[in-house]
């Protein structure tokens, strides 16, 4: 009797877990066909040439686009649900700033709106001198460097006379409180020109060796410049003729966010670059600070940098990099170069990770580290190319190695026409030195030898026994030298005290360096097949752009 009573309370709750659970599942497949939209980005603020954007969003339902303004063209005014790029194009602006928006709708339901903001079409020059106040169109009206960046639009160029500016505005997401915050940041692609006299007037020509245009960190100053301008194509920024100096990164691992970038204060005391395309002209980089890491110039981000004819030296890090940091991001020397800075690893050069870092007609020299790498170290799925360089003089007080060239996991290296000699570091391989991971390393028509390293090593060295042998062509390495085929040349001692001047150039009688080097055919032939290519201008010649022509010497010189 009991049993039955029992039965029934057990099926009308079985009943109502089942309704339950069905009412539940109706909520969710409603609430799965609710419009839904999501903006990766609800702001863009554009240049004033003509160019391409995607705006991104994620959306379950099928939408539609439209802009109120005919200057923004759209890629496509509608498609299906899901994560969507729709890219769209902005028309070049001759006027003045303009607003306009994108409107994004999920079946005529959701609705979400873009701004986007298109900078002036003024590209009028912008005119610059110390203690200045006016608009800034001519000499006779100059303004501040700070009113400068303010009103500037990309296209302009910034004409700066001789004198000393010192940054007093803060980095856009910074701190106003924190006086190492303030930078000059350029976040327009514009131009900045210096070496103009202190009187200059209409017609004055640029002179940086005579007239000294200084952007100063005041000892203060986490970067004195901060290039923030994102990467567009066909647009970049240009720094010319300019001074950067006594600049200080911090110890605190914190950061200013630009643009979704995190710029982090403890590196980039001279110049911070996060995704921009920056060419750098005639410009030196000297005597900046960094109580972490990278006292001189940080490129990280995906950037692209360009140095030419330009100084980065005497910058002290009390961590990793001294003078230049490339952090997944580019960049080409050409007729640079990096001295006499100091830091624990990679004193000159650091390019990591995922760098590429070429170096044609450069110089790195008397740098001091204090771990891997005091001359120029790759590490970690990085590249690297070296062209009529001359690395000489850089010391490392550690048994790590790498005194002229570290690789340090899975890198790239091809060295041509290039001089590595009279590094010292307390560790294997003074000239180049290879660790963990697949290391390449190709060698033509260049010089590495006279070098010091642990226990009289190799000048070219490797830590693990298994490594593939470097490919050696038409070069010498220690007292060995090698034809154009990769062999010893039997009979054939190179001694780097006696065969190389003071000047670096291959001298004597029965030198190799002399003798066996690669043709200018033959360099020709090998620059086309590089990548990037090098120019037959660039290869033909030496570090000094004298003619190899006629010649089979080896290494960066010669000629003096």
């Amino acid at each position: 009797m009991d049993r039955i009573p029992y039965f029934h309370v057990i099926t009308r709750c079985l009943f109502g877990v089942l309704l339950l659970v069905n009412l539940v599942s109706c909520q969710k497949d409603e609430k799965s066909f609710e419009p839904k939209l999501f903006l990766e980005n609800e702001t863009f603020s554009v240049a004033n040439t003509s160019s391409s954007h995607n705006l991104v969003f994620l959306t379950n339902q099928a939408w539609q686009a439209k802009a109120d303004a005919d200057w923004i063209v759209l890629e496509s005014e509608s498609g299906e649900k899901g994560k969507v790029r729709l890219s769209f194009e902005v028309l070049e602006n001759e006027d003045d700033e303009r607003t306009a928006k994108i409107t994004i709708l999920t079946n005529g339901v959701e609705e979400k709106e873009i701004t986007v903001v298109q900078e002036a079409g003024n590209r009028d020059d912008i005119y610059v001198r110390v203690g200045a106040s006016g608009e800034g169109y001519s000499w006779e009206d100059a303004t501040s460097l700070e009113n400068a960046l303010a009103i500037a639009v990309s296209g302009n160029t910034v004409h700066i006379a001789e004198g000393t500016y010192t940054p007093s505005v803060t980095v856009t997401g910074g701190d106003a409180a924190d006086a190492g915050d303030v930078t000059f940041e350029i976040s327009k692609y514009i131009r900045l020109k210096g070496g103009y006299p202190a009187d200059a007037a209409e017609g004055s020509e640029a002179n940086p060796q005579e007239h000294a245009t200084i952007l100063s960190g005041g000892g203060a100053a986490y970067h004195v410049v901060t290039v923030s301008a994102p990467k567009i194509e066909g647009q970049k920024v240009v720094l010319e003729g300019l001074r950067i100096t006594d600049g200080k990164a911090g110890a605190a691992t914190s950061s200013a966010e630009i643009n979704g970038l995190a710029f982090r204060r403890d590196y980039g005391g001279g110049i911070t670059i996060g995704n921009a395309v920056v060419d750098i002209l005639s410009t030196e980089i000297v005597d900046n600070k960094s109580d972490k890491n990278v006292a001189g110039l940080y490129a990280f981000g995906g950037s692209v940098v360009t140095v030419k004819n330009s100084k980065i030296n005497r910058n002290l890090s009390s961590g990793n990099a001294g003078g230049v940091w490339i952090s997944e991001s580019e960049a080409h020397f050409f007729d640079s170069e990096v001295r006499e800075n100091e830091s624990g690893t990679a004193a000159g050069v650091h390019g990591y990770p995922d760098a590429t870092v070429n170096m044609y007609n450069s110089v790195i020299a008397d740098n001091k580290g204090k771990s891997y790498g005091a001359a120029y170290y790759i590490r970690q799925n990085s590249k690297g190319l070296l062209v009529n360089c001359l690395i000489s003089g850089n010391t490392s007080t550690s048994a790590n190695g790498g005194g002229g060239v570290m690789m340090y996991n899975n890198n790239e290296a091809t060295i041509i026409n290039t001089t590595i000699t009279g590094n010292s570091i307390a560790g294997p391989g003074g000239g180049i030195y290879r660790r963990s991971g697949v290391n390449t390393v190709r060698i033509y028509n260049s010089i590495v030898a006279g070098n010091t390293q642990k226990n009289d090593g190799p000048d070219v060295d490797v830590y693990e026994a298994d490594a593939p042998a470097p490919l050696v062509q038409a070069s010498v390495l220690g007292s060995a030298a090698y034809d154009a085929g990769g062999q010893a040349i039997e009979g054939a001692t190179f001694d780097a005290n006696s065969m190389l001047s003071e000047a670096y150039l291959p001298v004597g009688a029965n030198n190799p360096a002399l003798e066996h080097g690669m043709s200018v055919d033959n360099l020709t032939q090998l620059g086309s097949s590089q990548n990037p290519a090098v120019e037959s201008s660039i290869i033909a010649a030496d570090l000094r752009h004298n003619s190899r022509s006629g010649l089979r010497t080896m290494g960066a010189l010669v000629s003096e």
